[in-house]
């Protein structure tokens, strides 16, 4: 283990460095170089989720297409219904090859079934009323029903299912020759599809008209019925949804009352406990530092003794409000030697020493300070406390020792801080009237630790020879925006 400085005033070329004033160096430090940013990597829900709307995106596609080469079929079988479209030698008219491309033209409407179910359900409904195929009317009819708002899901099923049975009744009022169902039904197409058509047999006609009544209801019942209870399904889901956030949301309110409840229970035993004791400390230091006017050095620790009564008023009120509202507010009336939390920065540092120094205690301090104003927050409030409570310490323990304070501070570097004093010895401690040697119970020593684990930071406290050394270091940090 290193020995403790023997001389702890190290020199600097920074010309602004004094003591026991903290010294600033801010002159033109090399900047480290730029580092590439990485990009972000996703979190494991968000993959999930980006998986998940893959996955739907490949579905919906693969529906697509099995409904774009279903549609077409239909539409043949359809065509193949009416005699316009094929010649006397069974093959298509230009005619029919012209509403063959129309119609694989006008199928790929389905795509669009999702995100503008109106589209397909409007060229559908085109189709059923001049053609009479109403498969695509069907298809946009079923997603308007599942996604459109009301009135609209409404206007639809109602325009929908009257042109569909529109539809039905027309192909069973027309030669039977015409329905498309006469491919299925009539073993020999050249029945239908030769110029001189003829009308099928006499037993094939009733079940045509069957299928076609059929069918018109089943694509009725699957697109009107089906798309219902989805909407339905959708619809509790979301309602599912948001009773489950506004749980949460309950619950998070509840454990928030928990917890102003137990911040306020805090407050109050801080605020009674403490704050009757640092008011009897004042009074008492005042009373003596009028009693003891012909004593300089009673009348100066007893002033020291009431200043610091009185900061630790003004802190404990701010840690009062802090607690009791849940945040450490900036914006609380301070004392001109108070030091709250929120204020608590390498910048107080020489307001630190000096306060200790009135009490007679000797610090030696060595500061160098760069990057200060672009540190980060937390770091900048840790250094503070490290030093104060190093100091602290110090005071407890060695109450007529000096105090060697070597702190350095650098974006490049990182923070060290390096605070010694020597061991009490047997006879200081007899001798000493203060009790503050023994009262201590090592949490402030654990507070340290905690704080340089929490950033990264390594610790070293322990006697080195015949001191005893509180040794922190953090990592180098990143330039933050000026405070």
């Amino acid at each position: 283990m290193p020995a403790a400085p023997t001389a702890p005033h190290t020199t600097s070329q920074n010309p602004r460095q004094s003591a026991p004033a903290a010294a600033r160096a801010d002159g033109h430090v090399a900047s480290p170089p730029p580092v590439a940013s990485r990009p972000p990597v996703a979190s494991r829900p968000d993959r999930k989720r980006h998986l998940g709307h893959g996955v739907q995106l490949a579905v919906s596609i693969l529906v697509g297409v099995a409904a774009y080469v279903t549609g077409l079929v239909i539409s043949a079988m359809a065509l193949q219904a009416n005699p316009w479209a094929y010649g006397s030698n069974g093959e298509l008219t230009n005619t029919g090859i012209v509403v063959v491309l129309l119609l694989s033209l006008v199928w790929l409407s389905v795509f669009l079934r999702r995100r503008w179910p109106l589209v397909p359900f409007i060229v559908g409904a085109l189709l059923a009323a001049g053609w009479g195929d109403g498969l695509l009317l069907l298809i946009g009819m079923f997603h308007v029903v599942v996604r459109g708002p009301r009135v609209r899901m409404l206007v639809t099923a109602v325009i929908g299912s009257a042109l569909i049975t529109a539809g039905v009744i027309r192909h069973c009022l027309l030669p039977p020759e015409l329905n498309p169902f006469g491919i299925m039904i009539v073993g020999d197409p050249t029945v239908i599809t030769d110029s001189e058509a003829s009308a099928p047999p006499a037993d094939s006609l009733l079940a045509m008209n069957l299928m076609t009544i059929i069918a018109g209801v089943v694509g009725l019942g699957v697109s009107i019925g089906f798309g219902l209870l989805l909407r339905r399904t959708r619809r509790m889901r979301a309602v599912e949804t948001i009773a489950q956030r506004e749980a949460e949301r309950s619950e998070s309110l509840t454990s928030e009352l928990a917890r102003q409840s137990e911040r306020n229970r805090l407050a109050r035993e801080l605020h009674d406990t403490l704050s009757h004791r640092l008011s009897v400390i004042s009074l008492h230091s005042s009373a003596l530092e009028v009693g003891t006017q012909d004593d300089a050095e009673v009348a100066t620790v007893a002033s020291a003794l009431r200043r610091e009564a009185r900061a630790s008023l003004e802190d404990l009120r701010h840690l009062v409000g802090g607690v009791r509202e849940g945040t450490l507010s900036e914006h609380s009336q301070l004392g001109p030697t108070s030091t709250p939390p929120s204020l608590a920065s390498m910048d107080s540092i020489p307001q630190l020493i000096a306060s200790v120094q009135a009490t007679g205690t000797q610090i030696r301090p060595s500061i160098i300070l760069q990057d200060v104003e672009s540190a980060p927050t937390v770091l900048d409030r840790a250094v503070y406390r490290i030093v104060q409570e190093s100091l602290t310490n110090a005071l407890k323990h060695s109450p007529d020792a000096p105090v060697d304070l070597n702190l350095s501070v650098s974006a490049n570097q990182g923070a060290r801080i390096v605070v010694s004093n020597s061991l009490p010895t047997a006879t200081t401690n007899r001798d000493s009237d203060s009790v503050l040697s023994t009262s201590g119970s090592g949490a402030g020593l654990e507070g340290i630790r905690e704080r340089a684990h929490m950033l990264s930071g390594t610790v070293d406290i322990g006697p080195r020879e015949s001191f005893f050394v509180v040794d922190v270091s953090f990592p180098p940090f990143e330039r933050q925006p000026q405070r």
